[in-house]
């Protein structure tokens, strides 16, 4: 059985989606999580805390600018927040790597912090070392009660 022309192409093109849809894209989306946070001060942190403020690092290379904050993404469950930050695309130029800007943020939490730990999204990671290697020490631990 032979294809036509244009059922090849078709054929093809779905292919070729399946295969990205597969692979990925290598270009980080807008919503990926690209920085790391700390507390600017730890004893502020109370079970009753809702607004967390935070210190915030781009984590590649990029010429020492961290950037604007443009979205985070906070997971809650009975033992942890995890809270991951997005800041801005970088342009699209080289970079050096010199350690980027810490920029502070405010977090609004929707639910107190209560008994659980406060967790860097960016360090949770099964493949992330639990040193400090990465500013990651025991997967993103940043505060606990």
């Amino acid at each position: 059985m032979s294809l036509s022309r244009g059922a090849t192409r078709v054929l093809f093109g779905g292919v070729l989606l399946a295969g990205l849809a597969i692979t990925g894209c290598s270009t980080p989306t807008a919503d990926t999580v690209n920085a790391q946070w700390s507390l600017i001060d730890s004893t502020l942190v109370t079970p009753a805390s809702t607004k967390l403020e935070l210190g915030v690092m781009r984590i590649a290379c990029s010429s020492g600018n961290t950037g604007e904050v443009t979205g985070t993404q906070v997971d809650y469950s009975a033992t942890t927040i995890s809270i991951g930050i997005v800041v801005e695309p970088l342009e699209d130029k080289p970079q050096s790597c010199q350690s980027n800007e810490t920029v502070p943020f405010t977090l609004e939490l929707e639910e107190p912090v209560g008994q659980r730990t406060l967790i860097d999204a960016s360090c949770a990671r099964e493949d992330q070392p639990a040193d400090d290697s990465q500013g990651c020490a025991e997967h993103g631990l940043r505060w606990q009660p």
